[in-house]
């Protein structure tokens, strides 16, 4: 494979988990709170927070899977421009990775214990978490593009598109949208993606390693990618499916 093909791989790979887990970080972000019918917010009682959980929770590990696929082609086929992107952003890197510890160990922890004030600390963090996350993963696409209001412009837009895209997901499991909501805003989720990559192709490409070494890798590339292809159709077939109880459980 060569390096356009590995860039090309690895923007599809940040597509597909900007996807899934954008709709986790929008439904996260607004688990307390949702619009009401007269127009203004009001609180989800907890049944509904586990709906709303409920909702978008398998899209979570599959996308994760992406996520990890996408950061081993970039750490493995593009370490310089890895390099520069770190020591551009790290505050912001780092950012994201401790939200997206703290998002997922909400999800997970909420509903293990009984008790009130448990669950309630848990889906405080589990809001601020999924906000930072997205408005992190937003400042480092900007950190790409090598300008800082980039940065400050495309971490607001993450968070605002997140959650108009986790609102769409929920929705429509809940059957009260058809898939087209959901379609616009996959569109507008992965549009700052496509964007990025286009900017920063030619450093990217720039900054791979030998011809030979990612030939190597292609055949590594072409043993995971069917098991990440199959993750994702699995993700999609299953929030395709009407809302049951047994979606509620876990959360």
């Amino acid at each position: 494979m060569s390096a356009a093909a590995w860039a090309v791989l690895l923007a599809v790979l940040v597509t597909g988990w900007v996807l899934l887990d954008g709709a986790v970080q929008g439904a996260g972000a607004t688990l307390l709170q949702e619009r009401g019918h007269e127009g203004g917010n009001r609180r989800r009682e907890p049944a509904e927070r586990r709906v709303v959980l409920g909702a978008v929770g398998p899209l979570l590990l599959p996308g994760e899977v992406w996520l990890l696929a996408a950061l081993g082609v970039l750490v493995g086929v593009f370490p310089h421009a890895t390099a520069d992107l770190l020591d551009a952003g790290s505050p912001v890197a780092i950012t994201l990775i401790g939200s997206w510890v703290l998002r997922d160990a909400g999800m997970w922890l909420r509903s293990r214990r009984p008790g009130k004030i448990w669950r309630d600390v848990w889906d405080v963090v589990l809001v601020v978490a999924s906000i930072a996350l997205a408005g992190s993963w937003g400042a480092l696409l900007g950190v790409a593009w090598g300008n800082g209001l980039a940065a400050l412009g495309l971490g607001i837009v993450a968070v605002v598109v997140t959650r108009l895209h986790g609102d769409a997901v929920v929705a429509w499991r809940l059957r009260r949208t058809g898939p087209l909501p959901v379609i616009v805003t996959s569109v507008m989720i992965a549009a700052p993606v496509v964007g990025t990559a286009v900017a920063a192709w030619p450093r990217l490409v720039e900054g791979g390693i030998s011809p030979e070494a990612m030939a190597s890798l292609g055949f590594v590339a072409l043993a995971v990618l069917p098991v990440i292809l199959a993750l994702q159709v699995l993700a999609w077939w299953l929030i395709a499916r009407p809302l049951g109880r047994r979606d509620t459980l876990f959360f």
